[in-house]
């Protein structure tokens, strides 16, 4: 049963949100309808956006990453209550176990306390509530919120800058070396071809000494925008090192990734610039029903058409042709 509750103490007439409001939007659970407008009332005085819902389980659809702070009554009709909704927020595996709690209720006793704080509340706060000590609360746990805000962003970036080329914006070899394993293995699960492309620029060390590591640069900013332009739905496009790039295609057996490779060999001639660009191109693929060969061996594979490419004469796509174990031209300029 609900313990009484009575109306808050009248206001002053100077408050701390006429020089500071608040920013924010608040999941608020209440299903007492006084306390409720009483205290939406306040929380927009304080300028806080509220979505008002009155039972656990409609708070629980609404919940999302808008939300930066959750009032909830403790006492709630329905078969969930606030105790329920605080343990459902921290049992969740992403960031909204994260967002900050603020447990309402009229009950003084200890346990009703306690029993928040253990379940995962941020505070605790009783009514009828002072508005500036309901104002002061917020404000605390609102800080706290946009703090984790900003470390959660500059994580991320900490863990895309780990696994980003930071001269081409693509993916480096070390997030290539970690993916690619998977994907092969998913695709020979499936029964699903996947093919390998390693892209190596023709004659880049004399781009580099006669023009400048500038316009070598350039160039390979150019050469992977290509690359991303003429594979747009793939997501794992990779600077392997130096002038040397790396493409994983799904689904994609020898004869199809051929013909995508000269396309984007064709393209890399067409770039403009201060210097006339080509590359080669090593394929190596696995097809439904060969035997499985693990990603080292693919890349080998591709590797060593790569080197065919090149000793035909540059500027050409070579494909590893299996089980025969040999690499062939298959396009050139």
């Amino acid at each position: 049963m609900k313990p009484t509750e009575t109306a808050p103490e009248p206001l002053g007439e100077r408050q701390p949100w006429d020089e500071h409001s608040l920013r924010g939007r608040v999941l608020f659970v209440e299903d007492s309808q006084t306390s409720a407008a009483v205290t939406e009332h306040y929380l927009e005085q304080f300028g806080l956006q509220v979505r008002h819902v009155t039972t656990v389980e409609e708070a629980l659809e609404e919940l999302g990453f808008e939300f930066d702070l959750v009032l909830s009554d403790f006492f709630l009709d329905g078969e969930l209550t606030g105790l329920d909704f605080v343990k459902r927020i921290r049992a969740r595996d992403d960031d909204l176990s994260l967002l900050p709690v603020l447990m309402l209720t009229s009950a003084e006793e200890a346990d009703t306390r306690i029993a928040s704080l253990r379940a995962g509340a941020n505070d605790f706060i009783y009514k009828p509530f002072h508005p500036e000590e309901l104002y002061a609360r917020l404000n605390n746990l609102l800080a706290l919120r946009h703090a984790y805000k900003k470390l959660y962003t500059q994580k991320k970036v900490m863990e895309r800058l780990s696994v980003t080329d930071g001269l081409t914006n693509l993916y480096n070899k070390r997030f290539l070396n970690n993916e690619a394993p998977g994907a092969l293995q998913t695709a020979q699960h499936q029964d699903q071809p996947l093919a390998l492309l390693v892209v190596d620029l023709d004659h880049f060390k004399a781009i580099n000494d006669h023009h400048g590591h500038e316009v070598g640069d350039d160039v390979l900013r150019a050469v992977a925008q290509a690359i991303e332009e003429e594979f747009q739905e793939v997501d794992l496009i990779a600077r392997y090192g130096g002038e040397e790039f790396v493409v994983v295609l799904e689904e994609t057996d020898r004869d199809q990734a051929a013909e995508r490779a000269e396309g984007l060999r064709r393209r890399i001639t067409e770039l403009t610039g201060d210097v006339p660009v080509t590359a080669s191109i090593g394929i190596s693929a696995h097809e439904s029903g060969e035997p499985a060969r693990d990603y080292n061996r693919l890349f080998r594979e591709a590797d060593q058409a790569l080197y065919r490419a090149k000793d035909e004469g540059r500027n050409r796509v070579a494909v590893w042709t299996a089980p025969d174990g040999h690499a062939e031209v298959r396009y050139s300029a």
